[in-house]
């Protein structure tokens, strides 16, 4: 069954690419896209790379608050599972770098795989309540917007309230009710089974702790913040190299809009769904044509050329672990 849906979103995501690329084709002269790459102002995208590595790293370091584990998780095996995870999303469907993630980091740091796929369901859904907090900043400053975004913050608010109120719940209540819920529906199995299940919840839970340490929330918050600063002073300088001018909160929405647009589904690497939902960001701030189209092509280039080096390089230094991941609950 699970393979069934992961099959059924990667099929999904490719119509929703290939359809986004064939509108931008019908929209946009590919030969005035390649004009307006051609004019980039490469002096001014020399902080760039720069920008891309801090940003990853800070999301590295963001991580490893997550994982509640003794001894700490160290800093370069969360790296290297991140950049490794961004690779295989870069290049297979239905988002499997995120699944591969997590077995990296359970195989590199021999811990629990259940606790580190919960450490990144907590990740997600705390991104979106940050996401949701700087868009109800953004929809104060801009009034005029669609009443699409509109009605997408609400969903998305209400569908990121739910999953924080279940991980709230889950922490605080969860080592009771939930091996008993878990022993309700399990009965049936064999003894083997219900002690792997057992010890699979009780992982979740440890996943989900990480959080709700008041110092690990804090930093967990704190970089946050310094990974939106950069990602939005990094969105400005490309602007500006292709000769369009976007203001510092004018960037801030765009990063927000192709924050929400990454839920949709899409091919690997988002082609054709990042440009089309760019494009739409920045038609809000009356930026349209193909400057616009060069400076969401050359971001997405970016962003993807960085992740996929990055990622290669992690993978080349990948030391392999003496110990078989199937002995890692």
């Amino acid at each position: 069954m699970k393979f069934i849906r992961r099959y059924i979103a990667a099929v999904l995501g490719m119509l929703i690419s290939a359809s986004a690329l064939f509108w931008l084709t019908q929209q946009f002269d590919i030969a005035e896209l390649v004009n307006a790459l051609s004019k980039v102002d490469l002096s001014m995208l020399a902080p760039v790379p720069a920008l891309i590595f801090m940003s990853f790293a800070m999301r590295a370091q963001r991580w490893r608050l997550l994982v509640d584990h003794k001894p700490q998780v160290r800093f370069w095996p969360s790296f290297s599972a991140l950049m490794i995870g961004y690779l295989l999303n870069n290049i297979l469907p239905a988002r499997a770098g995120d699944v591969a993630r997590a077995l990296e980091l359970g195989r590199s740091e021999k811990m629990s795989r259940t606790k580190v796929f919960a450490t990144l369901v907590t990740e997600r859904t705390v991104d979106l309540v940050t996401t949701l907090t700087l868009l109800a900043a953004v929809l104060l400053s801009y009034p005029a917007l669609p009443e699409w975004i509109k009605k997408a913050g609400i969903l998305i608010a209400l569908l990121s309230i739910a999953a924080m109120s279940l991980l709230v719940l889950a922490h605080t209540t969860g080592r009771r009710w939930i091996p008993q819920l878990v022993a309700m529906f399990a009965q049936w199995l064999p003894e083997s089974v219900r002690t792997k299940l057992d010890q699979m919840v009780m992982s979740a839970l440890e996943g989900i702790a990480g959080m709700f340490r008041p110092s690990h929330a804090i930093g967990f918050l704190l970089l946050t913040g310094f990974i939106w600063t950069i990602e939005v002073v990094m969105v400005y300088i490309v602007a500006n190299s292709v000769g369009l001018t976007l203001a510092l909160g004018n960037a801030l929405l765009v990063l927000l809009v192709l924050a929400m647009g990454s839920m949709v589904p899409s091919s690997p690497g988002q082609v054709g769904t990042y440009e089309f939902v760019g494009l739409a960001a920045l038609a809000l701030v009356a930026l349209q044509g193909p400057l616009a189209l060069a400076f969401i092509v050359l971001l997405h280039l970016l962003t993807l050329v960085g992740s996929t080096m990055i990622g290669v390089m992690c993978m080349l230094m990948r030391k392999r672990s003496p110990l078989p991941l199937k002995d890692i609950p």
